[in-house]
C-alpha cells in the first residue's frame, strides 16, 4: 500500500511541477514557436515526467537506462522496435477498417493526394509516433513501471501504469483569454478546471480503450523486458491514427456511430474490443509457454 500512495504521490508531483515549468518554458519557446499557454503547459508535463520519473527511481537506487526500459543489445532493441511497430500498424489497421465498413469514417475525397503529399503526411505521422512512443513509454512502461515493480509485482504493476496512462490522457487545459496575465501560478491556477471531463460516463470508452492498451503495453514490458516494442506498437498506432485523422473524416450519420466516442474519431467500443481481443490472446500466449520467473 505504502508503494501505491508514493506512486501517486509521484504522479500528482508531475503535475505541479509541469505547471510550475511551463511559464519560464514559455518565456524561453514563445518567440519561436508562440503557441497558446495549454500547449506549454501539455509540453512541460512531459518534461516534469521525465525528470519527476527520474527522481522516483533515484528513490530505490535504480536511476540507470535499463531501469527506463532501454536494456539489451542495440540491434536486438531496434529489431524489437520494428516488431512492436508492425503489431501497432495491423492493431490499427483493423480498428481503421471496421470504422470504414461501418459508415462511421469515411475516405475525404477533398484531399489532393500526390507521391509528395502522401510522403510528407506520412513522414510528419512517422516521427510524431516516434516521439510520443519514445517519451510516453519511457515514463510509463519505463521508470514508472520498473519502480513500481519493484515495490509490489506484476499485476499491481500493470493495473496502476495502465489506470494512470488513461486518466492522464483526460486532462486537459483550456484556452486562456488573450489578455490573461501570465504567470508562475498560472499553470497550477488552471488544474483544476483541467479535470472537468471526469464526472462524464460519456468518456467510458475512450478510457477503457486507453486502459486495456496500457495493459497490453505492460504485458509487451514484462515479456520483453525493456520497451523496445512497447515504442514500437505505440508509434505504430500513433503514426496510422495521424493519417487516418488526415486522410478520413468521421460521418456521424452511422447507426454505429454510438460505438466510437465523442471526444475521439477513432476510439471507442470499437477499439476497445479489437485490443481487448488482442490482449486476451496476448495474454495467453505469454502464458503458454514454459514457466519463468520475469525480471525488469
Amino acid at each position: 500500500m505504502r508503494a501505491i500512495i508514493i506512486f501517486c504521490l509521484f504522479v500528482v508531483l508531475t503535475f505541479f511541477v509541469g505547471a510550475v515549468i511551463a511559464y519560464p518554458l514559455k518565456l524561453l519557446l514563445d518567440p519561436v514557436l508562440g503557441l497558446a499557454f495549454r500547449k506549454y503547459l501539455t509540453y512541460a508535463t512531459l518534461i516534469s515526467g521525465l525528470i519527476i520519473s527520474g527522481v522516483y527511481l533515484q528513490l530505490y537506487n535504480s536511476l540507470s537506462l535499463k531501469a527506463f526500459g532501454y536494456s539489451g543489445k542495440l540491434f536486438k532493441f531496434l529489431n524489437g522496435m520494428l516488431n512492436g511497430f508492425v503489431y501497432g500498424m495491423i492493431i490499427m489497421l483493423i480498428i481503421e477498417v471496421l470504422l470504414l465498413v461501418l459508415g462511421i469514417h469515411e475516405i475525404d475525397t477533398s484531399r489532393s493526394v500526390s507521391m509528395a503529399l502522401v510522403m510528407e503526411r506520412l513522414t510528419k505521422a512517422l516521427l510524431a509516433g516516434l516521439l510520443i512512443g519514445l517519451v510516453e513509454e519511457s515514463i510509463f512502461r519505463g521508470a514508472l513501471f520498473t519502480g513500481l515493480y519493484k515495490q509490489t509485482g506484476a499485476v499491481i504493476t500493470v493495473f496502476f501504469s495502465s489506470l494512470v496512462y488513461s486518466t492522464v490522457h483526460f486532462i486537459r487545459y483550456r484556452d486562456l483569454p488573450t489578455d490573461t496575465d501570465i504567470s508562475w501560478l498560472t499553470g497550477i491556477s488552471m488544474m483544476p478546471e483541467a479535470f472537468r471531463r471526469f464526472h462524464e460516463w460519456s468518456i467510458v470508452d475512450y478510457f477503457l480503450t486507453l486502459f486495456i492498451f496500457g495493459v497490453l503495453l505492460g504485458l509487451l514490458r514484462l515479456k520483453h523486458r525493456s520497451i523496445a516494442a512497447c515504442i514500437g506498437v505505440h508509434a505504430g498506432i500513433v503514426m496510422l491514427i495521424k493519417l487516418s485523422d488526415y486522410f478520413t473524416n468521421r460521418t456521424h450519420n452511422s447507426s454505429f456511430d454510438y460505438l466510437v466516442s465523442q471526444y475521439n474519431s477513432t476510439f471507442g467500443w470499437i477499439s476497445f474490443v479489437v485490443i481487448l481481443l488482442c490482449t486476451i490472446f496476448y495474454f495467453v500466449k505469454l502464458n503458454s509457454g514454459a514457466p519463468n520467473k520475469t525480471s525488469i
